[in-house]
């Protein structure tokens, strides 16, 4: 793959350029909200730079009723710390799990945020915070609601690895996969902003369903779930005695720090680190095993890893990108996953469009959801 980046296109009217020459001090002050099944965080941001930020357990109550009040608790909060007021801020972005659509604002029934189903996002935070800005009717501030992969993708293309180039796609690799593109500079949206669902392009025909109820989809195939998936599977088919073993001593281990740490702190423990009757798998662990070099492991790692070369192949073929950035968790399992993956690129590219992409690691970390909800802002201004 050509380390050279190619000649850029003039941008479509409307399209929020990423030259790294931007003066990103000039940019206005932004909250960023990332609203996820296991995390609620806001984020007072000037570009990249998060000045505040403000994170809390979403909890087993997801019900919006009682969510959206937390999460205006925690943008007061962010305001606070950041020692701004709402009148100075330049809108709202909100990146949520979707499926959802941003002209409207409205969230329609997330998968891991039981209780949603068509909820007026935009609508319920305009009502909020209209009446709290002394800026008037004619300067109401601006919410704007995206999909959390299409946010983190943004992110990467205007503060991230996805600077100077104008075509890029974006794919998180994660508990679950998702992705956002961008062409010409623009988020491809699709007719009610459901396009970029990379994680349920079909693999293989013949695969398990997944959740989404398509079969055999990357995320079914390639994601940390699928990864532990794999390995449950195998353990309870008898064919994973080794790694089972490997897990029992990384729990054992674990219930023996926590011993530790209680007893340091004075306070009495609960468990037991003889406790070894079922510990859960996941993907983390599965990467330990195969690092340890577990034979079980590691081809679970690799047959996860070809998946998403297969998926690489899928995108490059269909958007012609100059960059595909990779984020999200199960990447950090580092070459064992990237050099099979990189692997079936080379081997199933057609020539042109590989010789045009780079694919590389994002650089936003886990603020990538923050920075990319707080780029909503300056995106959709800039778009009107």
């Amino acid at each position: 793959m050509s380390e050279e980046t190619p000649a850029m296109r003039a941008p479509l009217a409307g399209a929020l350029t990423n030259n790294e020459t931007q003066n990103l001090a000039a940019r206005p002050v932004v909250i960023g909200v990332d609203l996820g099944g296991t995390q609620i965080r806001a984020a007072v941001l000037r570009g990249a730079e998060l000045i505040s930020r403000v994170a809390q357990l979403t909890g087993e109550d997801t019900a919006p009723e009682h969510l959206i009040p937390r999460i205006f608790n925690a943008i007061q909060q962010a305001l606070d710390e950041a020692r701004t007021t709402l009148e100075q801020v330049a809108g709202i972005g909100i990146a949520t799990p979707g499926p959802l659509d941003h002209r409207t604002g409205i969230v329609y029934a997330p998968p891991n945020m039981p209780g949603w189903d068509s909820v007026p996002l935009r609508d319920i935070f305009e009502q909020h915070f209209s009446p709290a800005s002394k800026r008037g009717d004619a300067a109401q501030l601006r919410i704007f609601v995206e999909n959390d992969a299409h946010a983190a993708g943004l992110g990467e293309y205007l503060f991230g690895a996805g600077r100077g180039c104008s075509n890029m796609v974006y794919l998180t690799l994660s508990t679950g996969i998702g992705g956002g593109v961008i062409v010409d500079g623009k988020i491809v949206e699709g007719v009610n902003g459901t396009a970029g669902e990379l994680g349920h392009m079909t693999i293989d025909r013949h695969g398990g369903r997944c959740r989404c109820g398509n079969y055999g989809c990357l995320e079914y195939l390639a994601s940390g779930t699928a990864i532990a998936r794999y390995a449950d599977e195998a353990i309870a088919a008898g064919q994973g005695v080794e790694l089972l073993e490997f897990a029992r001593a990384l729990q054992q281990h674990g219930n023996e720090l926590e011993l530790l740490a209680h007893e340091a702190a004075g306070v009495g423990y609960e468990g037991s680190p003889g406790n070894l009757e079922a510990p859960r798998i996941t993907a983390h662990m599965v990467s330990q095993a195969a690092q340890a070099g577990i034979p079980l492991a590691r081809a679970i790692i690799t047959n996860a890893a070809e998946a998403i070369g297969v998926g690489l192949v899928n995108v490059i073929h269909i958007f012609n990108p100059q960059v595909i950035v990779l984020g999200g968790g199960v990447t950090q399992m580092g070459p064992m996953l990237m050099e099979p993956a990189l692997r079936i690129v080379q081997e199933r590219t057609m020539k042109v469009p590989l010789d045009a992409v780079r694919i590389v690691l994002a650089e936003l970390g886990g603020n990538a959801g923050l920075v990319g909800a707080g780029a909503l802002v300056y995106y959709y201004m800039q778009a009107q």
